[in-house]
């Protein structure tokens, strides 16, 4: 969302020239927090890396906590897209595929300054949740949903499950991240998210016997023509082809004169 001061402009061509170029901007600037970090993050040499000012910067985002801001937001949205593509696959085979290359994305060395930045802003929110309020309210709220829809669409389970799946999913997710970057151990890191994957399988697969053993509870004991005639307080004729002949039997017999 723009700054008030610059939504205030006449011509839509003037405010979309200011979209455009704080899109960029942004871009820019998330890329550069992501090489660096937010430790000693200064305007002076962000601005002379990414080829703007400190006063452009602050005249688009108006101050440097609300850019930080907006940068890691963008950052989160760019790492949500990439996981609504890999669970948005039909195919449960394929789906499982991507999902374990997601987590190769994820813990390859080129995220790991994404992992450590992220990490790094959890820390000093919540040291400090009042200026980070913004972060703590997106940091669970963001991707919950995201992946609950993930589980109920693909694994067709109650929207109350796949809450609990996501909410089991995401927090294990960050804590082999952080095992990941304290210890570097990468083999076993991965090695216990495939089994992550496993256990999600057995969870889905016992939810789902749960589910089909009570509604066998709530059928009838029996079923089908036998079950019915059990049930009544008499057996209905057998029928015949040669409904006629039967008929005529039953008629009471006359003697001959």
């Amino acid at each position: 969302m723009l700054p008030s001061k610059l939504q205030n402009r006449q011509s839509d061509k003037d405010r979309k020239t200011i979209v455009d170029r704080r899109a960029k901007l942004l871009n820019q600037v998330a890329d550069y927090i992501l090489r660096h970090g937010l430790a000693e993050l200064s305007l002076r040499p962000l601005g002379t890396a990414i080829r703007t000012s400190p006063r452009m910067l602050l005249y688009f985002f108006d101050s440097k906590e609300r850019l930080i801001a907006e940068a890691l937001v963008h950052i989160r949205k760019r790492e949500q897209l990439d996981l609504r593509r890999a669970l948005s696959r039909s195919r449960s085979k394929a789906r499982e595929h991507l999902i374990l290359q997601q987590w190769k994305s994820w813990s390859s060395p080129r995220s790991e300054k994404y992992l450590r930045l992220f990490f790094e802003v959890y820390g000093l929110a919540l040291q400090n949740p009042d200026r980070y309020s913004w972060f703590l309210q997106g940091v669970v709220r963001d991707w919950l949903p995201l992946v609950e829809r993930a589980f109920a669409f693909a694994a067709a389970v109650s929207a109350e499950h796949a809450q609990a799946l996501a909410t089991l999913g995401l927090a294990t997710v960050r804590g082999l991240q952080l095992d990941l970057l304290a210890t570097g151990e990468r083999v076993r890191t991965e090695r216990a998210f495939h089994e992550l994957i496993k256990l999600f399988s057995l969870a889905i697969r016992s939810w789902h016997n749960e589910q089909d053993a009570e509604a066998n509870e709530r059928k009838p004991t029996g079923h089908g023509r036998k079950a019915m005639q059990q049930r009544l307080p008499f057996r209905s004729p057998r029928p015949s082809r040669y409904r006629g002949v039967n008929q005529m039997s039953n008629l009471p017999r006359t003697r001959r004169t």
